[in-house]
């Protein structure tokens, strides 16, 4: 049983409305049914094997409702109807339990008119109801809506553990450990809606070469003092995604620990550590870990013009720190 679980042992004591946060929507789905399977039943079962539980886990207990997003796509969203639905049903008599649960996967798509409508309801739910939600991305809730929820997140997936997942879907061991790199937690487990075997094999290519054009002019650059090639390696960042972006601060990071001589498990980008740390000798590991740190935090403003200033900065000020006399 989880701690969760265990928690919703005490129906009286658990909060009217429970958000659960985590990068995982297999995991929140799973962990919110457990725990509902926990308030509902009548034996206090530790086991859930019992005729309560069995129901509630197979998605058949009269007395629990599971509100999920509708539609695809950038139109997928928590109606406000069904929000509705969810108070009428927490507002009648249970049937078998002495209270009655509804469960909100995915809580961070309600629209605007549903989250209105949950509010109320969620700060006064009922002696014999109560809400769980489910969020990926509790930040785009409204706040007056985690206000009045008590906020659990669940542990997150160890490194170790996504990049089993990953073999665990056909990848290789070299493969699996860049996939942790370039993919959020929740794809490793294969979840509906995230990208097949073909999408990730082809957005893993795209970022190796993403990862080798960084390092390339970061060796051309720093090996021979020229300007040229950083200050087109910071255009060519400030055009990237966020997510692609930040893999320069990550290899300036690895490049720093490798100079220091860390341990190999601390290396992010393992393929290319022995490069970058040959090239963060020239300037001193100091110096790329500040530079690290500067690039992974460019400018709110995400202009192109500014981001490119900003990477500028970081690039020309570790080639000026190359240059310097070694002692």
């Amino acid at each position: 049983m989880t701690a969760l679980a265990r928690i919703a042992e005490d129906p009286e004591r658990f909060p009217g409305a429970l958000l659960l946060t985590g990068a995982s929507e297999a995991q929140l789905e799973a962990e919110s049914r457990a725990i509902a399977a926990r308030l509902l039943c009548p034996e206090k079962d530790p086991d859930g094997t019992c005729a309560s539980c069995r129901r509630v886990l197979e998605g058949f207990h009269p007395d629990l409702l599971t509100i999920e997003p509708e539609g695809t796509g950038t139109v997928r969203q928590i109606r406000v109807d069904r929000v509705r639905e969810a108070i009428a049903f927490g507002a009648g008599r249970p049937y078998e339990s002495a209270r009655r649960v509804a469960r909100i996967l995915r809580a961070d798509l309600l629209g605007v008119e549903a989250a209105n409508a949950l509010l109320k309801s969620l700060e006064e739910p009922g002696a014999r109801f109560r809400w769980i939600l489910t969020a990926t991305r509790p930040e785009t809730l409204l706040p007056t809506i985690r206000s009045r929820t008590t906020v659990a997140p669940l542990p997150s997936q160890s490194r170790a553990e996504r990049e089993q997942s990953w073999r665990a879907r056909g990848f290789s061991e070299d493969e699996a450990r860049d996939l942790v790199l370039f993919f959020p937690a929740s794809a490793a487990e294969g979840e509906a809606g995230d990208p097949a075997a073909a999408d990730v094999a082809a957005r893993l290519e795209e970022a190796r070469g993403i990862r080798k054009a960084f390092v390339a002019a970061l060796e051309e650059g720093l090996t021979d003092g020229r300007a040229v090639p950083l200050v087109l390696l910071a255009e060519a960042t400030a055009a990237l995604e966020p997510a692609d972006a930040r893999l320069l601060s990550e290899i300036l990071a690895d490049a720093a620990l490798g100079a220091e001589g860390v341990d190999a498990g601390s290396i992010r980008h393992r393929p290319v550590a022995g490069k970058l740390a040959e090239l963060a000798r020239r300037a001193g590991s100091a110096a790329f870990r500040e530079a690290a740190s500067l690039a992974a935090d460019p400018p709110p403003d995400v202009r192109r013009g500014n981001r490119r200033l900003h990477f500028e900065k970081v690039l020309l000020g570790l080639l000026e720190k190359s240059r310097e006399p070694r002692t």
